[in-house]
């Protein structure tokens, strides 16, 4: 995991870290979002990358007992946060957590999302997880935890969570703790200012560092809000979680079988009709020639053809085939067979009346003997005309 603690000054240098197996395992400061992209860490597909937001821009509730369906959690969420926001709830963007007794239920400014979605996706970043910095302290009602900046204080006490300048925080912190006496308060701080009471439990320093291990921690066991919902909704990433390919095996697999019966059905179908043809042309055969009714079809008919005298069918056909090789320019779009005079009828297309002439002349060198019949004429870019063969 790759966290990154963002602050509302764009150009103020950004803390980060990366988080493995429960521990930090290397940190630091860069100039800004373009020189943190640039970490190799950021083109690996196995890693999460986490932003942490002040708590100071997100409204922060507990909902006791919410209603199991997520639309009506959502309406529900608005309602509470709508008369303590200082704009109107269609501006913010609502967000849920929800536990096995309550829901926890977070309010941020759209605009502030989505202008940093967007400066990620400009250097090429995608962001998996958006949380702020209270929802990474892991307090309770029973055990709040306190984290002591030098200009700010960030507090969680279970239903109630707060992050706030030095001076408006004593505030609320004596309230909260008023409202407490029992509570336990682990203290996160790099000064004594929270060394001199009996509630207070020194946990470690209040720097980036213990910072970014609680919220590796809480992000890793999902106890810390992810604000990236319904249409901030991030990617997952995973590194070897086969279930998310789960879905699409199964499409695959179903196009797959529906592609086979479509091919079973389709082979069926061409074989049903190509039987239905062969039993029809066997049929004609027999009615045709009865004298080779029980000859095979393809044998029968290259024996007629082959046998037509001077005037054989695959003989014009050979001698036609070879003349046109040497004229491109020349087409021929139909041939009929003359029986009573015994000579073939051609249609014949070309670019030229000249290139026709050629053409008969190429036959004539082959044993061909060729006619006009009525002439050629211009039809758009071609002349057209017949001429009659005769071998």
């Amino acid at each position: 995991m790759v966290i990154i603690r963002v602050g509302r000054d764009e150009d103020a240098p950004i803390p980060w870290a990366t988080y493995a197996d429960g521990a930090i395992t290397d940190s630091g400061r860069a100039a800004d979002l373009g020189a943190l992209s640039a970490m190799r860490v950021f083109s690996r597909e196995d890693v999460t990358v986490a932003a942490i937001l002040p708590g100071e821009i997100a409204a922060y509730r507990v909902l006791p007992a919410p209603p199991k369906q997520q639309s009506k959690l959502l309406s529900a969420a608005q309602l509470l946060l709508e008369d303590e926001l200082a704009a109107p709830i269609e501006d913010h963007h609502v967000a849920v957590r929800r536990d096995e007794t309550a829901a926890q239920i977070f309010a941020i400014d759209r605009t502030i999302v989505d202008t940093l979605l967007n400066r990620f996706r400009e250097k090429g970043v995608t962001l998996n997880h958006l949380t702020v910095d209270y929802a990474c302290l892991g307090g309770g009602e029973d055990r709040a935890v306190l984290f002591a900046e030098p200009n700010r204080l960030v507090a969680d006490f279970g239903s109630h969570a707060f992050a706030a300048e030095l001076e408006i925080a004593k505030v609320a912190l004596a309230d909260r703790l008023a409202a407490l006496p029992d509570a336990k308060v682990g203290v996160y701080a790099s000064g004594g200012s929270f060394s001199d009471h009996s509630r207070y439990e020194r946990l470690g320093d209040g720097d980036d560092k213990a910072l970014f291990e609680l919220a590796g921690e809480a992000i890793g066991e999902r106890r810390a809000i992810n604000l990236l919902q319904g249409e901030f909704r991030a990617p997952r990433k995973t590194v070897i979680d086969i279930a998310r390919w789960r879905r699409p095996s199964l499409l695959a697999a179903s196009l797959a079988i529906i592609w086979m019966v479509g091919v079973i059905a389709d082979g069926y179908r061409a074989s049903r009709i190509a039987a239905h043809y062969e039993s029809e042309a066997a049929r004609i055969h027999r009615e045709a020639f009865p004298n080779a009714a029980n000859v095979d079809i393809r044998t029968h008919a290259r024996g007629v053809l082959g046998a037509g005298g001077d005037a054989s069918f695959l003989l014009i056909a050979d001698t036609l085939g070879k003349a046109l090789v040497q004229h491109e320019n020349v087409a021929i779009d139909r041939i009929r067979f003359d029986r009573t005079r015994n000579m073939f009828v051609f249609s014949v297309r070309s670019t030229s009346d000249g290139e026709i002439s050629m053409f008969q002349q190429t036959l004539a060198s082959m044993g061909a003997t060729s006619a006009e019949t009525g002439g050629y004429r211009r039809s758009g870019a071609y002349w057209v005309g017949e001429m009659t063969v005769t071998i």
